[in-house]
């Protein structure tokens, strides 16, 4: 293993993450996550020649084809000011994700930087979830989606 996949399984061993590897493939491992609005799996890649490091969060709810553009535009909307990380979709599987990533460029990854690539993604797809669970069973709009994830209740503010 390279000094980056080092790091990152120092990071998830020192907080406690239950870490699977993902066949032979030296690059990836998998961890779990349960978060307030539901559990998925995450994705840790490390591109050691090329010095990054990617961490997704992978939604356990698949787009279906009918709701692809509706289900794009409020993963647009959702990106608008994010300050670290992106929501993607594969638009022939439907597949949703969110990434946070860096690249180091010879230096090393230090645990606190790994710490907040991984607890901001996780956060932030808990966040995002009760809008794509409710505009996935055809509840609400990509707007209305946005508006219930983004607007504070009334006394947070």
């Amino acid at each position: 293993m390279g000094r980056i996949m080092d790091s990152v399984l120092s990071f998830f061993q020192k907080d406690e993450w239950d870490v699977r590897k993902l066949g032979d493939n030296d690059s990836v491992i998998q961890v779990g996550f349960r978060g307030d609005h539901g559990e998925w799996d995450c994705l840790a890649v490390v591109l050691e020649p090329s010095e990054y490091f990617l961490f997704y969060s992978v939604c356990p709810l698949v787009c279906p084809p009918e709701l692809i553009h509706e289900m794009a535009m409020f993963l647009h909307r959702a990106n608008y000011g994010l300050n670290m990380g992106n929501f993607e979709m594969s638009l022939d599987e439907g597949e949703i994700r969110f990434k946070t990533s860096v690249r180091l460029e010879g230096q090393d990854l230090p645990y606190e930087l790994c710490q907040s690539m991984v607890h901001h993604n996780v956060l932030v797809m808990d966040e995002y979830m009760p809008g794509i669970q409710c505009l996935l069973n055809d509840e609400i709009s990509a707007e209305a989606a946005i508006m219930l994830v983004e607007t504070p209740a009334v006394g947070e503010a």
